[in-house]
């Protein structure tokens, strides 16, 4: 019988590599890391850091290209969603993908983890952060 491996958290450089693939003996170590069938436990820090770091300066993704990457990350059996819900990460980065007036990637990872923890109100004075599921109210 085989015995289940510790979960373990990934760090965002490393989920980096894996995506980026701009480091080639760091990417294929992500990658044999990643498409293994070890538990791996992304944090919502971690995973705002991937989603910035995509999306920022340097790269530049396009924001619904990288809530598409990401909803795949996060469906991938061996990713544990450490402190939010995969279900509510998964549903707030959808929000990031459509033409007009798509939530912001911040705005759906702070949503995720505010519905994983079973609200659904959030002081704010973005009026947009309604895209995201939750209730604005201002203070």
């Amino acid at each position: 019988m085989k015995v289940p491996e510790p979960l373990r958290g990934v760090d965002a450089n490393v989920v980096l590599r894996y995506l980026l693939r701009d480091i080639p003996e760091q990417a294929e170590r992500a990658r044999v890391l990643i498409d293994s069938d070890r538990p791996l436990g992304l944090t919502a820090v971690a995973l705002a850091e991937i989603a910035w770091t995509l999306a920022g300066p340097r790269y530049r993704h396009e924001r619904g290209i990288v809530a598409t990457e990401l909803i795949e990350l996060l469906g991938r059996e061996n990713i544990v969603c450490v402190g939010y819900e995969r279900a509510e990460a998964q549903a707030a980065l959808l929000a990031c993908t459509s033409d007009g007036g798509a939530a912001s990637l911040g705005d759906a990872l702070i949503a995720a983890c505010t519905r994983s923890a079973g609200l659904d109100e959030i002081y704010s004075f973005d009026k947009g952060f309604s895209r995201t599921g939750l209730t604005p109210i201002r203070p």
